[in-house]
């Protein structure tokens, strides 16, 4: 492999730098809540709206591409 695919690859294989409504989501969720929710980013099977939806309903006010962007950040396909 070349060094530019080395560098990208090094570079996309990084996690992501939290942003503060992942850092608010987590707080409001506590550490307990936040393993749950990053349980159901990682299972396929639970779409992104019943999280949404269930956020939502926990007080949490945040949009669906919010909920999305935070899931393609902890669990990418």
């Amino acid at each position: 492999m070349g060094e530019l695919l080395d560098a990208i690859k090094a570079e996309a294989s990084k996690r992501p730098k939290s942003n503060r409504l992942d850092d608010s989501l987590r707080e409001h969720l506590g550490e307990p809540g936040w393993k749950d929710l990053v349980k159901a980013f990682e299972d396929p099977a639970i779409t992104t709206s019943a999280i949404h939806r269930v956020i939502k309903a926990k007080g949490f006010a945040c949009s669906y591409s919010a909920i999305s962007r935070i899931r393609s950040t902890i669990a990418p396909s």
